[in-house]
């Protein structure tokens, strides 16, 4: 019973757990000065996309497990067992947009075009900021600190509280990181929720379903400046790792 406990519950803060809770107010602080930016697009546009996705959000954590010797499967970023975790992944995808579209259709104005296809694909991006930074890296040190629960419960706080200079429904995004961060770690990997779950979940939220997102603005520019920002940490990463 004690081992069962002593992983859901503990008490083992470090210095890897400040630098988590630094990093997450890093975060939410950015996104807060988004609010005062908004009369400054490309202002708030470069805090959010090369100062919280790109730079804290993926090349930090992807360094830190990388320079202080991590295993990647200890964060949940593995390939074992892909098939299955694929599957159930999709499985979880289909499901959810069918439950959207039921309760929340597309307005009668909604287009499948051009503009909309690159927002989605802006959104697919900036998931991958959310599944690394929140639900590998965040959830990931909290839980080596304070156990599987109060992890998941901070995770889903930091993941809520950094919508705040663009989507403040904190209420909905609480329980969203919640369901997140407990689906991933039921399997502790990244492909149990991306990019089916994740993607069909984040997509038709900011696309279709949410009253209070900001535009998404430019998309089209800022897609492809970041797929080519993640490309190149891709390539580093790797190369580091085969080194």
């Amino acid at each position: 019973m004690r081992p069962i406990v002593s992983k859901l519950f503990r008490w083992q803060p470090s210095r890897e757990t400040l630098v988590a809770l630094l990093a997450g107010g890093v975060v939410i602080g950015l996104s807060a000065a988004m609010i005062l930016f908004k009369n400054w697009p490309w202002a708030s546009i470069a805090i959010r996309d090369i100062g919280q996705i790109f730079l804290v959000g993926i090349l930090f954590p992807l360094i830190f497990i990388h320079r202080y010797g991590k295993d990647w499967p200890e964060f949940g970023l593995r390939f074992n067992k892909w098939s299955l975790f694929l599957l159930i992944n999709l499985v979880l995808g289909i499901l959810l947009f069918f439950m959207f579209l039921s309760e929340s259709p597309p307005p009668a104005d909604f287009r499948l075009n051009a503009p909309t296809l690159w927002s989605a694909a802006f959104v697919m991006l900036a998931l991958v900021f959310e599944l690394i930074f929140f639900y590998a890296f965040l959830r990931t040190l909290f839980e080596q600190a304070f156990g599987i629960v109060p992890a998941v419960i901070l995770t889903a706080l930091f993941y809520a509280f950094h919508h705040i200079g663009f989507q403040p429904e904190y209420g909905k995004l609480i329980f969203v990181g919640l369901l997140y961060a407990i689906i991933y770690r039921l399997g502790n990997s990244a492909l149990l929720i991306f990019p089916f779950f994740l993607g069909v979940g984040g997509t038709y939220d900011v696309l279709i379903q949410s009253q209070k997102v900001s535009p998404i603005l430019y998309p089209e520019i800022r897609t492809l400046y970041l797929a080519v920002l993640f490309l190149a940490i891709g390539v580093y990463v790797w190369k580091r790792a085969k080194r």
